[in-house]
């Protein structure tokens, strides 16, 4: 079995978001420009949470203050591409960390108002995910 992923669905504010950072994929060529919740793999007796907060500092230069599971019905992970299933959290740029910066991975990363993130070319898998926290984000 493919090696679970986590990953950040990053507000502007966990008390009252209005704004979600989205990444553009710069690889592999057939995912390349769509957009993804950034994260990536769980390394083996990895905990999820410290598994993100790696991933993002890897990925985007940045610290987290992280915030609940966005879980989709009746589960706890999501079932994304190639068999693997994912694991989401709401989390905020963390008062000590810098601004979030698209690294090797992704093409850019740009805040986008909640309300415009339907208008995004994303990654088939993340698109539920993104509905999830716009859901969750505005109630």
């Amino acid at each position: 079995m493919p090696r679970p992923v986590v990953a950040a669905a990053i507000v502007d504010s966990l008390s009252d978001p209005t704004m979600l950072l989205a990444c553009s994929r710069a690889y592999p060529q057939e995912l390349r420009g769509q957009f993804e919740l950034p994260g990536g793999k769980i390394e083996e007796g990895e905990d999820p949470t410290a598994a993100l907060t790696r991933e993002i500092a890897e990925e985007l230069g940045a610290r987290l203050t992280i915030g609940e599971r966005v879980c989709p019905e009746g589960g706890q992970w999501w079932p994304i591409l190639g068999g693997r299933v994912m694991g989401v959290w709401l989390a905020e740029v963390a008062s000590n960390s810098q601004e979030p910066r698209a690294g090797a991975s992704h093409l850019e990363a740009k805040w986008v108002p909640l309300a415009d993130l339907a208008a995004l070319p994303w990654i088939a898998a993340d698109l539920p995910i993104v509905e999830a926290v716009v859901t969750r984000a505005t109630r």
